[in-house]
């Protein structure tokens, strides 16, 4: 039946139990010690030191850890996580579906994307930007500042300009040219074929004709 020991118990060898065995306090246990079978915890389990597990852990509720968790291998979370404070990742991440962010994203160094990039509402970059390839844009394109283009510029479309345009090089163009106001040329004006002007023109100096026809 029932065995009660009210004082201390000290065995020198090995305590084998072979049914239930219940504890209404405290066990401590000064070394190492193999559970065969399963550990079932009713209540709250604290370890105050490293604790060291070689199989698979199974959680069927909450993980509450205070301190760091260091983890040697690879994490795998099949629920959604949710993250409280900083997530802190020293080195790659990878993330093999959508990442979604609520919140402001900062980045303090390079963001590498092998693949598109889908952005749904605006994008605002406070430095230079630089594009290594070609860029498209399908709508419209504002720019408040100076655009400096150090290669070709090609414009499939009509191009509106609302104030001065200054080129300092040479301005080859292959169709028709319609000025709506004043033209005023500082230099020598040098036309190869015909020059058709439909009103009056006002020439304050000389005009040199090199031949003429008929």
């Amino acid at each position: 039946g029932t065995t009660t020991i009210a004082g201390a118990v000290s065995l020198a060898s090995t305590l084998s139990v072979g049914g239930a065995a219940n504890f209404g306090s405290t066990v401590t246990i000064a070394g190492a010690t193999s559970i065969a079978s399963t550990l079932n915890v009713g209540n709250a389990a604290n370890f105050n030191s490293t604790v060291t597990v070689v199989g698979a852990v199974s959680l069927a509720s909450t993980l509450s850890v205070g301190g760091a968790t260091n983890f040697g291998s690879t994490v795998t979370i099949a629920g959604a996580t949710s993250i409280a404070s900083t997530l802190n990742v020293g080195n790659a991440a990878n993330f093999n579906s959508t990442v979604t962010v609520v919140g402001a994203v900062s980045l303090a160094s390079t963001l590498s994307v092998g693949g598109a990039v889908h952005l749904g509402s605006t994008v605002t970059v406070s430095s230079a930007a630089t594009f290594k390839n070609n860029v498209s844009v399908a709508g419209a394109t504002d720019v408040a500042g100076n655009v400096s283009i150090g290669g070709t510029l090609f414009t499939t479309g009509n191009t509106t300009f609302d104030g001065y345009v200054s080129v300092s090089g040479n301005l080859d163009v292959g169709g028709a040219v319609h000025l709506g106001s004043t033209v005023s040329v500082g230099g020598t004006f040098l036309a190869t074929g015909k020059a058709e002007f439909e009103d009056d023109v006002s020439v304050s100096g000389k005009i040199q004709i090199g031949a003429t026809d008929g």
